[in-house]
């Protein structure tokens, strides 16, 4: 019987037709409610950007340009996808219909060209971009997803778009690159993206670009000072890795009230591990001197020379000389011991480091801000530079910091319906529940990766 049944069917073939006059809906019907570019669109405010742009553009004269705002929706767009070229970018969009319904052109409307893109980022420069960010961060305190109290400051690398063997010469395409080391290992030309994120929901909230070879650390308490501006809460504690962890900064963070957790590295002697190290000595404080394990006093005796940062403690060479100590201490006639001039502050540092809470906050350090470095690089483009030049290698990192900021409110604002919305404000409440009994081991983290593609 199911024999007879499949041979009655008859096999054919579609035809495929290229060209038919037919009516379509509005665009807007096509896009499914819960797409992802319209839950988007759903909380992105960009009514500042008129604004931000005028002095940039003639207004009584010349064509007419394309609108500013569809220019900066095509650059989200960019970083959303994390499409490397724009004229890659603008073939997605002739082909996509929620691309187009982003950007407001319809179906049968002639998008801009792609070098519209280029142009007005030349034209705009990077203040609009920053002003973009600082809008993400904005809205994201808007709606409680900032809490400011435990920051993380950390950096990392981005490859140029540039061929090594040309990097740092004469006729370079890219002179602001510079080699940097990466995290396979390599030595490669290319940038450093220096990061503050929000512990509570991960949110970016500053950032600063620089070529690879800079030291991160140098500057960390002016892009901790950057980040407390713009979400105008002062943290309780800052977190970062061990290449953060000098005296100055901890001693700067001192100063602003703020408890540092960066593990200094240990120290080391110029003459070998036989030697006593700066670790066997207790420093004074109050008396500004050093104590060695045999007891005897090293004095201050000044700066030392090319190095005002540094000072010099030094022993008497009577003592020095009748110390049973000594050989495991020097073979000099006496003991020096050379230091910053924020030792103090680095001591307290790695006595604060033995304790258990200090483990349980650098624990919390990896997850937030390296999870927002994997997210940036894996889906949003940041592996390697779209451009060439530090603005524009800066304009990059706004972008896909603003697109992270903003899918943590699509995540707040996404289920819509009553149901889901009901059930992830009882997930909410429990989790800031067990944040109150155990607060270093439970953290509300709004995850895209909850949110329905």
């Amino acid at each position: 019987m199911l024999l007879d049944i499949v041979k009655n069917i008859m096999q054919t073939k579609k035809e495929q037709i290229q060209t038919r006059m037919m009516l379509l809906p509005p665009l807007e019907q096509l896009i499914p409610e819960d797409h992802p570019i319209r839950r988007l669109n759903r909380v992105l405010d960009l009514s500042f950007i008129h604004e931000a742009v005028r002095e940039h553009y003639c207004q009584d004269n010349g064509r007419p340009s394309i609108d500013p705002e569809v220019v900066i929706r095509l650059f989200l767009l960019q970083a959303i996808e994390g499409i490397a070229h724009v004229r890659d970018l603008m073939r997605q969009v002739q082909v996509n219909l929620a691309y187009r319904w982003f950007i407001g052109y319809d179906i049968d409307e002639k998008l801009p060209d792609h070098s519209t893109l280029s142009r007005a980022l030349d034209r705009f420069g990077v203040e609009v971009f920053d002003a973009l960010f600082e809008q993400s961060i904005a809205q994201c305190k808007a709606k409680g997803l900032i809490e400011g109290k435990v920051l993380h400051v950390d950096a990392t690398t981005i490859r140029a778009d540039l061929d090594k063997n040309r990097t740092g010469k004469d006729d370079s395409p890219d002179p602001d690159a510079q080699f940097g080391h990466f995290p396979d290992g390599t030595i490669q030309p290319g940038y450093k993206q220096q990061t503050v994120v929000d512990d509570s929901n991960r949110v970016v909230v500053g950032l600063s670009v620089s070529p690879a070879n800079y030291t991160e650390g140098s500057d960390a308490i002016d892009a901790v000072d950057q980040a407390v501006k713009q979400i105008g809460i002062s943290p309780d504690i800052v977190c970062a890795d061990s290449a953060y962890a000098s005296g100055e900064n901890s001693a700067g963070f001192e100063e602003r009230d703020i408890r540092f957790i960066s593990p200094p590295r240990l120290p080391r002697n110029g003459t070998g591990t036989q030697y006593f190290t700066i670790e066997d000595f207790t420093y004074d404080e109050q008396r500004d001197v050093f104590i060695c394990p045999g007891g005897h006093i090293l004095n201050n005796v000044g700066r030392m020379a090319g190095h005002p940062d540094r000072r010099k403690y030094r022993g008497s060479s009577l003592a020095c000389k009748q110390c049973k100590l000594k050989s495991c201490c020097t073979k000099a006639s006496q003991r020096c011991v050379n230091v910053s001039i924020y030792h103090a502050s680095l001591v307290r540092l790695r006595t604060d480091r033995k304790t258990e809470a200090f483990k349980q906050l650098y624990r919390s350090r990896a997850p937030s801000v390296e999870g927002v470095f994997a997210e940036a690089k894996q889906w949003h483009g940041l592996r390697r530079a779209w451009r060439r030049g530090l603005s524009k290698m800066r304009v990059q990192c706004l972008l896909i910091a603003a697109v992270i900021n903003l899918k943590k409110l699509i995540g707040l604002f996404w289920p819509w319906n009553d149901s889901n919305m009901l059930y992830n404000v009882v997930i909410r409440a429990i989790i800031a529940f067990l944040r109150v009994i155990h607060p270093n081991k439970y953290k509300l983290v709004i995850c895209e990766t909850n949110v329905p593609e």
